[in-house]
């Protein structure tokens, strides 16, 4: 048997849709022909992709890994089809927040005929969308870096980030040259959120150095949040340095040095180890490199 773009869509309609009947309305197809395709992947394939019940329709375990390629594979016919109408390629491109600031400024201008669509999250959530096949690339870090990112994933090392304490201009603390981390216990804190990966990291480097763990006044779940706060109040936080640059020249925080230093991380390209062979987003992934390079010089990142 032959796979035809229709059992693709009919896999990834009834994946998104939760129902054959749902995925029926979506496709604009009546219930039996829905039925009929599945049944032929189901037929060729000699597995059954989804569990059937009152509840709707759920992968089994043995089908998710085929479910994202069928969706892959899908994304790469529908950019053949914006190639061929003279409309470049779309690509559903995940990005974590501090990236937005560092890195796709100098993306942007770089994507001429490509168009992204933009899906603004966190790191695990970026990963499990990659896992599904719901975006197609994606900007991230990982506790473990890139040898943390394992199955059939790839990552790419676009830049080193570190984190930096910051104080309101007008914090006592603002003039000082350096401090030991030690010192800061008793200060109030505003850190991220537990779960995150900035928290995880922190974590980690308190338990690597010993030091006691900060315990924070107010947790959040963006720099945006913690500059605002810093900025008014007597509050420190924790954000990355090149966004602590930003706002330092503005005026409205300062950077305060530390020791020990708190580490660095990798801030990462990851997309399905097939995507080269996408031409469109082969394409992308040298656009993102290009302007990580231009970033790099920029913000004064770690190559």
């Amino acid at each position: 048997m032959q796979f035809q773009r229709r059992h693709l869509q009919v896999l990834v309609a009834i994946e998104d849709a939760g129902s054959m009947h749902k995925a029926a309305q979506q496709l604009g197809m009546a219930q039996p022909a829905v039925s009929r395709l599945l049944a032929e992947i189901e037929r060729a394939l000699g597995m059954r992709i989804f569990e059937r019940g009152a509840g709707g329709s759920t992968p089994t375990r043995r089908a998710e890994a085929l479910l994202a390629q069928a969706r892959a594979t899908l994304g790469g016919l529908l950019r053949m089809d914006e190639i061929a109408s003279g409309h470049g390629g779309s690509i559903r491109f995940g990005c974590i927040p501090r990236a937005i600031h560092t890195l796709m400024p100098f993306l942007l201008p770089r994507l001429g005929p490509l168009r992204l669509q933009l899906v603004e999250d966190g790191s695990p959530a970026l990963l499990s969308a990659l896992e599904r096949g719901a975006v197609d690339m994606a900007v991230v870090r990982h506790v473990a870096g890139a040898a943390g990112i394992g199955g059939a994933l790839q990552a790419l090392r676009l830049y080193d980030e570190a984190p930096t304490v910051i104080c309101s201009a007008h914090h006592p603390l603002a003039r000082r040259r350096t401090l030991a981390l030690s010192s800061l216990g008793e200060q109030a804190w505003v850190l991220p959120a537990s779960g995150t990966t900035t928290r995880a990291l922190l974590d980690r480097f308190w338990q690597h150095t010993g030091l006691t763990p900060l315990q924070p006044v107010l947790e959040t779940r963006s720099f945006e949040a913690s500059v605002a706060l810093v900025a008014d109040t007597e509050l420190l936080a924790i954000i990355p340095d090149s966004i602590a640059r930003m706002h330092e020249r503005a005026g409205r925080i300062r950077r305060v040095r530390v020791t020990p230093t708190l580490p660095g991380t990798a801030v990462m390209l990851v997309f399905d180890a097939a995507a080269p062979q996408d031409p469109v987003l082969a394409a992308c992934r040298d656009l993102v490199l290009d302007a990580a390079v231009q970033a790099r010089r920029a913000y004064a990142l770690g190559a």
